[in-house]
């Protein structure tokens, strides 16, 4: 044992220095945010799919890195539920192009419920919103939006009636 810790003592304190060298991947870094907040936040919420994916390439100001020239990528969907906002029968949708810049990846074909605020004049949306896939919802999940589409929220874990701030 006692020639067993020099050992370990020396690996950890080479490990230590050696993470230090090793620039980590930033990433994605959201706040945690309540269902209501979250709606009371989003200009548009919808169901819908995701027909297509384009993507928007910056008009000025490119980096000379080659993925810098990518602005973000355009999912267009055809809406099937309007639950928020004004949204027409296809509604097209911005998100960043790059995991470091929170972006929302949606698969062509398949079903979203989608929460996007009007930025620039365009829907936009990322990870850091509500938006997620309609198959990964679970009842407690839609039973919590039905109660927020009815115009209540929450303060602290106390249930109000009442409409978004």
């Amino acid at each position: 044992m006692h020639t067993i810790l020099p050992y370990l003592l020396s690996t950890l304190i080479s490990g230590a220095a050696t993470a230090q060298d090793v620039k980590l991947h930033k990433g994605c870094d959201c706040p945690t945010i309540r269902l209501d907040d979250a709606y009371c936040a989003s200009s548009v919420v919808f169901e819908g799919t995701a027909l297509g994916n384009d993507t928007t390439y910056a008009q000025s100001g490119i980096k000379p890195v080659a993925r810098d020239v990518i602005q973000h990528t355009s999912t267009r969907f055809q809406v099937t539920r309007s639950i928020k906002g004004e949204s027409s029968e296809t509604t097209t949708v911005h998100s960043a192009m790059d995991a470091d810049d929170c972006g929302f990846h949606f698969i062509p074909g398949k079903h979203y419920l989608v929460f996007a605020t009007f930025e620039d004049g365009a829907l936009h949306t990322d990870r850091c919103d509500a938006t997620r896939s309609m198959d990964g919802l679970t009842p407690v999940f839609r039973d919590s939006l039905s109660y927020v589409e009815a115009g209540h929220r929450w303060e602290g874990s106390m249930p109000l009636d009442g409409p978004c701030k």
